[in-house]
Parts: C-alpha cells; structure tokens; sequence
C-alpha cells in the first residue's frame, strides 16, 4: 500500500468518525424524546404497565435499524470516498490521532475499573442482569481495543512508507 492510499485511508476514518459520531448523537437525542415522554406518561398513569415494555421493545428495534442503516450507509459512503481521496496527513492529525489511542485507552482501564465494581456491588445479586452488564462492558471494551489496534497500524504504516 503505497503512502498516498495510506493517507487517503487516514483522512476516510476522520471524516466516518466524525459522520458517525453525529448520527449517533441524534438518534440518542431521538431517543431522549421518545423515552421521557413514555416515562411521564407512565408515571403520571397514562401509559400501562404493559404499555412501556412495548414502547421499549419497538424503541429498541427502531434503534437497531436505524443503526444498521447508519453503519451501512457510513461503510458504502467512506469506501467509495477512500478510493478517491488523495489527502496526505499531516504532524497534526498524527497528533490527533495519538490523543485519540490516549483517550481509548483510558476509556479501555475505565471499562475496566467499572466491571470489577459493578461486579463487586452485585455480588448478591441474580446472575443474569449481571452477565448482560458484563457482557456489554466487555464488548465496549473489546471496540476500543481493536480501534487502538487499526489506528496503530495506520499510523506505523504511514511511518515507514515516509521512511521509504
């Protein structure tokens, strides 16, 4: 892989990231709209005891799709721009990119700090609700190492193709 299609891969994952970072807020946002209102009208007796679980239940495949769709469209988007762009990176998104692998590795130790309390404050408690927590801590944390991981083999590769 030669140093401008490297870069060009560099410069994709930002502009995905920063595409996927602003779906993702407006469909939390979405939901903040969707849920607290349900939550009210549950509260105040509008809303059933049987009627807040369905709520939820289509909430939570409303954001399946929705995520679904935003990933795919992000992946065929991102693609087709990374074949095009000829963008090189400079000592300032290397930078960037340096601070980014420091904040997922401070959120991986979080993560991780987070499972064993939870576990411990827990103990007592059944055991399935706790290995649903477990299991998507271990997944949070499992995202954020492979993203370390991709970030630091784009940046070693682009290093050496300049060394080259």
């Amino acid at each position: 892989m030669g140093p401008t299609r490297q870069m060009s891969t560099i410069t994709g994952f930002v502009a995905a990231q920063k595409y996927l970072r602003w779906r993702f807020l407006l469909l939390i946002v979405g939901g903040v709209l969707v849920i607290i209102p349900a939550a009210l009208a549950f509260s105040s007796g509008l809303l059933s005891p049987r009627g807040l679980p369905l709520v939820m239940v289509a909430y939570a495949g409303c954001v399946a799709v929705a995520v679904f769709i935003i990933l795919l469209n992000a992946r065929a988007k991102f693609k087709a721009a990374s074949d095009k762009s000829t963008d090189f990176a400079d000592d300032a998104t290397r930078e960037r990119f340096r601070k980014q692998i420091r904040r997922l590795q401070f959120g991986v130790a979080f993560f991780a700090l987070v499972l064993v309390y939870a576990l411990w404050e827990t103990r007592n408690e059944p055991w399935p609700p706790r290995l649903v927590g477990a299991a998507i801590n271990l997944l949070f944390q499992t995202v954020m190492i492979q993203s370390i991981r991709r970030i630091q083999k784009q940046l070693k590769q682009e290093t050496s193709d300049q060394h080259q």
